[in-house]
């Protein structure tokens, strides 16, 4: 443990170097996304009314691109898989 803490000291520049190159990655993304959209979207996402799983789906679509809901669906039957998968397995302690 010892030595990961003195090689993450002795490049913390690297490490920082990352993180910041990540969030300005991320910023550049978002930004990009929020120049790009067209002028009716945020008028069309407040008219709907969240009032069930349907309308809430309806209401995501309305401003979030396709791809994200598809990655963010992904995910969650990924967890949900090995979640079930890892639970028939019991631990190798």
């Amino acid at each position: 443990m010892l030595m990961l803490y003195l090689y993450v000291l002795q490049n913390q520049w690297l490490v920082i170097a990352l993180l910041a190159g990540a969030a300005l990655v991320l910023l550049a993304a978002l930004t990009y996304q929020a120049l790009w959209l067209p002028r009716g979207v945020e008028k069309q996402s407040e008219v709907i009314k969240v009032r069930g799983p349907v309308t809430f789906l309806r209401w995501l679509r309305s401003f979030m691109p396709w791809v994200i809901v598809l990655l963010f669906a992904a995910c969650i039957a990924f967890t949900l898989f090995e979640v079930t998968h890892n639970h028939a397995i019991p631990p190798n302690w």
